[in-house]
């Protein structure tokens, strides 16, 4: 599939460039990345390098996941990074600090959910992430996701290992208001 670009008033999704690869690996030196995602730690500059020029253009190419840049629609500073991952329908997202608390996250996910429902994609979307990754799953709650348990890790963390996380999915006829049945820790708001 060829990029798409994706825009509202608050924010627009499009292609990360090379430029951006210094703020990449400058979000990415955040700890809270070391405990929660998937990425290499230490994240160097060449992994932001290898990224942007080698992996997020493959992946759309392979119609294997679909890498969104979130950008502020008025400065068109990088805010963080959403993606859509295929076969499994999995959406995943971070976001630079000074850029959390600002509805950035929810607004992302609402324009990438919309955009892969009304083009038929997919006709559901999983969510994951490691338990206690509040910000995360309380993101996926407001987006309408139904918390379905906790389970292995999808994807292998960088140990190998499968760490215990927090699962949810969303089908295109959900509704989209928080659903109940979530740990009690992960808040509606």
């Amino acid at each position: 599939m060829q990029p798409v670009t994706l825009s509202s008033g608050l924010l627009r999704l499009d292609q990360l460039r090379p430029a951006d690869a210094r703020r990449v690996y400058e979000y990415c030196q955040d700890p809270i990345f070391e405990r929660y995602l998937h990425i290499p730690w230490p994240y160097e500059r060449s992994d932001a390098d290898s990224f942007i020029s080698g992996y997020v253009p493959g992946a759309w190419t392979s119609d294997s996941e679909y890498v969104w840049a979130m950008r502020s629609p008025d400065t068109g500073e990088l805010l963080g990074v959403i993606s859509l991952r295929l076969p499994s329908a999995s959406i995943g997202y971070w976001l630079g600090a000074p850029h959390r608390g600002h509805g950035v996250m929810p607004e992302a996910q609402r324009l990438v959910i919309d955009w892969a429902f009304d083009n038929a994609v997919v006709d559901a979307i999983s969510w994951q992430c490691l338990e206690g990754n509040i910000a995360s799953a309380r993101t996926a709650r407001r987006a309408g996701f139904t918390f379905t348990g906790v389970g292995p890790a999808i994807q292998a963390h960088r140990d190998g290992t499968y760490p215990p996380s927090w699962h949810a999915i969303l089908r295109s006829s959900d509704t989209r208001e928080p659903k109940d049945g979530w740990p009690g820790e992960v808040p509606t708001g």
